[in-house]
């Protein structure tokens, strides 16, 4: 299953997610689906974490984005092998560490936050590498906003 997951493109990745969705009965998934979600999961982190090409899945997310001196709003545009795209102003150096934060809503006081390092910039357009997780909790939090990601497009 796994082999095959490998082959195929984050979009189409994306579809077999939302395809699970849709099979979601009132109690959860069956573990069948239960299982194929997961794998589903951990080959869009594992592609969004590794260098490559290919397709990628358009998004639109409203974002925080910031370094350590700066904290500004932001766009996701793209999910894609290698990082993730982000619309965004002000100037930014490619190799800066920085952390991109989803807030759901005015009570989710911290949201859903990950950490990355910029890995190209033009013209107001930064390519996010999310490959090094210093830590397992760190990578549990890429995890949940990448799918964060993935889910909104699907919803949206």
């Amino acid at each position: 299953m796994q082999h095959d997951l490998q082959s195929l493109s984050l979009p189409e990745l994306a579809e077999k997610l939302e395809d699970l969705d849709h099979r979601r009965t009132p109690v959860g998934w069956t573990p069948e689906d239960a299982a194929v979600r997961a794998s589903i999961e951990r080959t869009i982190v594992e592609m969004v974490s590794a260098e490559g090409a290919g397709p990628s899945i358009p998004c639109e997310y409203d974002i925080r984005f910031r370094n350590k001196e700066t904290t500004v709003d932001a766009t996701v545009r793209q999910i894609r092998p290698g990082g993730v795209v982000i619309a965004v102003e002000g100037t930014w150096v490619k190799g800066t560490h920085v952390e991109m934060q989803i807030r759901q809503d005015a009570s989710d006081e911290h949201g859903l936050r990950a950490r990355g390092i910029i890995a190209s910039v033009d013209k107001g357009i930064v390519i996010v590498s999310v490959a090094e997780q210093p830590s397992e909790p760190h990578e549990r939090r890429l995890h949940r906003f990448l799918l964060e990601l993935v889910r909104h497009r699907i919803h949206n």
